[in-house]
């Protein structure tokens, strides 16, 4: 699911980019390379031409679980009714939540904005109603698709915008029973839906063909919602087809059979979807049954739940004793066939233990003897999942169980809260006071200890929890000095936001610095400041803030590779390797560090290194222009001249013809080529653009155009 979504973090700005195009453009576009003849070719005139290429991954041999029950229909039938299944589903599969067929408004805490949500025939509409200066703005979408937990939790909406998929801003809050409303920027002159990632489609469906260098372009044709069959078995066209040749053989053929995997391979299986291997190595969908799972995903380093994605049950279960003496895996508590069953989990703690083997059984009445999972497991709030409500803000819908099974004192606290609660003696319902006001008192503790940690997210969930236990003013005033201090933190991330939006970057710099009076931990805060105050020119103010990003947070690549640019736009070619290597392990097949690593071996000379980390950032994106150019230039210097003009001429077409760089670098690209004529009136019109854009560029155009033009009179001779 998108949950957090930081790529605005990650980009580099414009004007950071336009300066290292300059220096590159000043610095290595100057060539001393011999003229060859060649026939004079113009450059394609075709404005449906953009030079796009759209690359979809070919489905690997998924089938669906149609296909599956042709001989497992029994097995099929159960699953589908597993909350795997329902990942990812349509509304006509239902059931849909009955608060739609009341309809209703939703009034946001956002001044002048407001939603409807109802049934229309057989579709369902959310519209956002919109006050501005200009009057009401509505914006409506069907919803096509949901991401669900059959009520248990949170119920999150997605429309389709012609083949882009887009999550929508209210949601279903099943425990709540109410709608909740997901983060936007309110700034944002958008109508606030929000990309769905490739990492978050993975899991939750079986397969979906993705346009490759697209944040969220898919096709449909063979699409498979859910996690179906062959997410765990493997794609099962080449099964399907050999057990149609040899419908006698019961021998299973060209599957993956989960149960005969080691261990570490199921718990990977497992892992592909319940662990924060958040950042994919290569193009989705790659993963198979068997193989180890960081070959394919790189695993986040945080060690709190403000870090967790969605979920990270894997790598708690591997922490708990009881997984690292035994020989259990995920499968030991959860059937993966079949509807979720409170009894058979606890039931499965049985395996193992033997009643008598809890120390403290003796101590504990006996309705709670057996509650091995509230006293070992018990639920928590899941703070990377929140909403507003009409009445609060930043509610957790979701209570997972905590898979590092370990001692909870406050857990068996809460279970024997629970128990005499539930018995109307007075010595019960003494007992029973007594244990919420220790309760009470070890959340409140909990809170003060996150709040001054400035884990914000989490001292709200203590808080909460404190609440219940304790739902007094004093105890509603703390949690609320929580939130105030967490929505002033994102009120000024969006109006953040909106100055470099408009181009008043200097007006962040303040908001920045006062985030961070707040939250000091904040490691997007760090390395956006850092940039800012590099484009100022405060550069060891920069420097200090970008080094702290990864200190701060161990899974944000931003500040290594700003400080990558840094190096490389100061001509330390060997320093930005570094960073941008770093940069990489954190994110992997991200093509703008492979972009900016290629331009860094560029100013190295190593131009056939740089070639390979061109076409490996445009294997990530066919479309990325920057790393065309780049392309192009690599290929001049290896002796490739007509390749050259092919990477140039597309990199051209991509961005319009209206890039002075770019089309410097194909003027360049068509001069090696040995085609002067059209090399001039290419480099003529990028003096034009850089005339407005890129003035640093003029003189190095002028000086290369007078080179031309006496070569022109010289063979006109």
């Amino acid at each position: 699911m998108t949950r957090r979504s930081s790529s605005w973090w990650f980009r580099v700005p414009g004007w950071a980019v336009g300066l290292g195009l300059a220096i590159l453009a000043a610095g290595l576009l100057v060539f001393a390379l011999s003229i060859r003849r060649h026939e004079s070719a113009q450059p394609a005139d075709d404005p449906t031409d953009d030079g796009r290429l759209v690359v979809v991954r070919e489905n690997p041999g998924y089938v669906g679980p149609q296909v599956c029950a042709e001989c497992h229909s029994a097995r099929v039938h159960e699953f589908q009714a597993t909350r795997h299944f329902k990942a990812a589903w349509r509304p006509e599969d239902g059931p849909m939540p009955s608060a739609f067929d009341e309809g209703g408004t939703y009034v946001s805490r956002n001044p002048g904005v407001r939603f409807t949500i109802e049934k229309r025939g057989d579709e369902y509409i959310q519209t956002l109603i919109r006050n501005g200066p200009t009057g009401e703005r509505r914006d409506s979408w069907r919803i096509d698709l949901i991401y669900g937990s059959g009520g248990r939790a949170d119920e999150v909406y997605f429309t389709w915008k012609g083949n882009t998929l887009h999550e929508l801003p209210i949601a279903w809050l099943g425990p709540q029973q109410c709608w909740g409303e997901q983060f936007y920027d309110p700034l944002d002159p958008g109508d606030f839906t929000r990309v769905t990632t490739v990492r978050c489609v993975e899991c939750h469906f079986t397969w979906i063909g993705h346009v490759a260098g697209t944040e969220n372009e898919y096709r449909r044709d063979d699409a498979i919602w859910g996690v179906t069959c062959e997410r765990c078995h493997g794609p099962g066209r080449d099964h399907v087809e050999y057990h149609r040749r040899h419908p006698d053989d019961r021998r299973p053929q060209a599957i993956a059979r989960p149960r005969q995997l080691s261990r570490e391979q199921q718990m990977d299986l497992c892992g592909q979807c319940h662990s924060n291997a958040l950042r994919g190595k290569g193009p989705p969908f790659r993963y198979r049954p068997g193989e180890p799972l960081e070959d394919f995903y790189r695993l986040n380093l945080g060690d709190d739940r403000e870090s967790d994605h969605v979920a990270d049950q894997v790598k708690y279960l591997k922490r708990s004793r009881c997984f690292q003496q035994s020989d259990m895996t995920c499968t030991t508590c959860h059937n993966p066939h079949r509807p979720q069953d409170a009894a058979s989990v606890a039931r499965s703690c049985q395996k193992c233990h033997e009643p008598e083997s809890c120390g403290d059984r003796t101590n504990l009445p006996l309705g709670v003897r057996d509650d091995c999972v509230s006293c070992h497991m018990p639920e928590y709030n899941r703070v990377a999942i929140k909403f507003h409500t009409a009445e609060d803000q930043y509610v957790f819908p979701m209570r997972p169980h905590e898979h590092r099974i370990g001692i909870y004192p406050a857990a068996r606290l809460e279970a024997l809260w629970k128990y005499h609660r539930g018995r109307p003696e007075p010595p019960h319902q003494s007992e029973a006071e007594r244990i919420r006001q220790l309760l009470a008192e070890h959340w409140r503790a909990e809170g003060r200890r996150l709040q001054s940690e400035h884990r914000l997210m989490s001292a709200i969930g203590a808080w909460r929890e404190a609440w219940r236990f304790d739902p007094t003013p004093e105890t509603r005033r703390k949690l609320d000095e929580a939130i105030a201090a967490q929505a002033q933190v994102d009120a000024d991330l969006n109006a953040v936001q909106h100055a470099l939006r408009i181009g008043r970057p200097r007006e962040a710099i303040p908001l920045l610095e006062r985030i961070l009076t707040i939250k000091p931990n904040l490691a997007r805060a760090h390395g956006r400041l850092g940039t800012l105050y590099a484009s100022v020119g405060q550069m060891s103010r920069a420097v200090e803030h970008l080094e702290t990003v990864t200190k701060h947070d161990p899974d944000d690549a931003y500040g290594l590779n700003m400080l990558g640019w840094m190096a490389y736009v100061r001509g330390d070619g060997v320093a930005a390797l570094e960073f941008f290597r770093r940069a990489d392990a954190i994110m992997p097949y991200t093509v703008e560090i492979n972009h900016r690593w290629g331009l860094a071996l560029l100013s190295l000379e190593r131009w056939s290194e740089a070639k390979d980390r061109f076409q490996y950032a445009l294997d990530i994106d066919p479309n990325h222009a920057g790393s065309l150019h780049g392309l192009s230039l690599a290929w001049r210097q290896l002796g490739e001249p007509e390749k050259a003009v092919e990477s140039a001429e597309r990199a051209a077409r991509l961005t319009r013809r209206e890039e002075a760089e770019v089309l410097w670098g194909l003027a360049e690209a068509y001069f090696v080529a040995g085609r002067l004529d059209i090399a001039v009136k290419t480099a003529e019109q990028a003096k034009s653009l850089a005339t407005l854009k890129s003035p640093a560029l003029i003189p190095v155009i002028r000086r290369r155009l007078d080179e031309w033009k006496n070569v022109a009179t010289e063979q006109s001779r």
